[in-house]
């Protein structure tokens, strides 16, 4: 059952935006971009846009925004090959649960490496393409003309011979039940309109006056809080807590004990981080009390002249183009561990019942949240709701590594109310998946004009690959 949440200074009321409409929200919660219903529209030409008999247009989003743009982009690229009136268009994010109902519809959600435009851009404009050819064909049935014999521009089909011109609005029912074409012919990149050039983003304006509930601003009715000490020390794990200091503390609903942390559940977060930092926690370190920066910096040091590295690539005979070399240039860099440092604390709000689970997060990966959602509570993934919410920056950090839905999920099991994580900064920057720590030792040979004439380059680091697939859910 939806859950209405208390409007606060950021909220923005849903219900107007979704009155007379042909889509409704799934939940009501209110902030600026829509997910799509759990039911399909009647006016839906594709499953990527919606358009309305006043001929607005709805694109929807496989990809998460968090401040690169792709709310806006994503949609030019359907809008280009549409032909619609883009004034009349917007956004809403497509639904991690509603993919996977039917049959991952909108592909690979995920949000990573500058790649939304590059790995969406042939979909989403064959998305546009097909659903204009459908707009068309409805058209000229009505008027009893050939297909061929019609344009569209700008949400308005005219039928050339005659000159007749109806609008998208006014056909998008009857398109809706056309059969999609098999193949449809894209624009040659030299008559675009739309794509490539400068637009307003259709984001901007709703946080600019505070509108989007980001999820670290998600409030549902009788929600608790929670705040989590995590173990020091990677890959230790709890030995024990003295729960008895929290005796009579206001305010204090439970403590979780997890694997390699502890979490206090409270009825405001500043209640329960300020209990969380009274527990006394024991932790077993294990065989990694003794690991550090410096212990790592000097394994990786070593590894700058062991004798097993792998060859990435080899151009040539360096070792004898070095020892031609006037002048030889060697040097030792290295990187340190560095953050995501995002400017969103991570956090998950989630509402575990025994026949459903739901997650308002702040995810790179929608369906990667609903796996470890339906992992952590251990029910299939059809029983899972991932809310997928505005983040407040990613980088990475909120793709693979989800761990703070999996916590969510797991605090939550314990209680009965809607429960929201919240890590402190210190959390944060104690326990992210660092960009590596990487030693690099540079050398370089020059002939007598100072031109380089060899180069050698050897990387000592962790594996980035390696540590992804061990987060990988399966």
């Amino acid at each position: 059952m939806s859950r209405v949440p208390n409007v606060n200074r950021r909220a923005f009321l849903a219900s107007a935006a979704a009155v007379g409409g042909a889509l409704a929200l799934a939940f009501d919660i209110p902030f600026g971009p829509r997910t799509v219903r759990a039911s399909e529209s009647s006016s839906e030409i594709t499953v990527w846009i919606v358009i309305e008999p006043d001929d607005s247009v709805t694109i929807r989003v496989a990809k998460s925004e968090m401040g690169q743009g792709s709310f806006t982009a994503l949609p030019m690229l359907v809008a280009e090959e549409l032909e619609c009136d883009w004034t009349k268009v917007k956004a809403e994010f497509a639904s991690p649960h509603e993919n996977r109902r039917r049959n991952r519809a909108w592909g690979n959600m995920s949000t990573g490496a500058s790649r939304s435009i590059t790995a969406s851009q042939n979909d989403l404009r064959r998305a546009g393409a097909t659903a204009r050819e459908m707009l068309v064909a409805a058209a000229a049935t009505c008027w009893n003309v050939r297909a061929s014999e019609c344009t569209a521009a700008n949400s308005v089909i005219t039928h050339v011979p005659s000159g007749r011109t109806t609008t998208f609005g006014r056909v998008a029912a009857e398109a809706a039940d056309m059969t999609p074409p098999a193949q449809v012919r894209l624009k040659d990149p030299k008559d675009w309109k739309l794509i490539g050039t400068r637009q307003r983003r259709l984001d901007v304006p709703d946080k600019v006056t505070g509108k989007p509930i980001y999820a670290i601003d998600v409030h549902l009715p009788g929600m608790l809080y929670a705040a989590i000490v995590q173990c020091p020390v990677f890959k230790g794990t709890l030995r024990s807590v003295d729960e008895t200091k929290l005796a009579g503390v206001k305010g204090i609903r439970r403590v979780v004990k997890l694997p390699d942390a502890v979490a206090v559940v409270a009825n405001s977060w500043w209640r329960a981080k300020k209990a969380a930092e009274m527990l006394p926690v024991t932790w077993d370190f294990a065989d990694y009390a003794d690991v550090s920066s410096d212990t790592i910096r000097e394994e990786l040091h070593a590894g700058l002249s062991a004798g097993d590295a792998r060859v990435g690539r080899n151009d040539g005979d360096v070792d004898r183009a070095l020892g031609q070399a006037v002048k030889r240039i060697e040097a030792d860099y290295q990187v340190p561990f560095l953050g995501h440092a995002t400017m969103e604390p991570q956090n998950c709000t989630a509402h575990v019942t025994p026949d459903r689970v739901e997650i308002w997060a702040p995810t790179q990966d929608g369906e990667t949240a609903l796996a470890i959602a339906a992992d952590a509570a251990g029910v299939p993934a059809d029983k899972v709701v991932v809310h997928k919410m505005m983040l407040g920056c990613g980088f990475g950090r909120r793709g693979i590594f989800q761990d703070f839905v999996r916590q969510a999920v797991l605090i939550a099991k314990e209680v009965s109310e809607p429960v929201k994580l919240v890590w402190t900064r210190e959390e944060d920057t104690q326990h992210d998946f660092y960009r590596p720590l990487s030693l690099v030792r540079i050398k370089a040979g020059l002939d007598a004009s100072g031109n380089p004439v060899a180069w050698y380059a050897r990387i000592s680091a962790p594996s980035i690959i390696s540590a992804n697939s061990r987060f990988t859910p399966s």
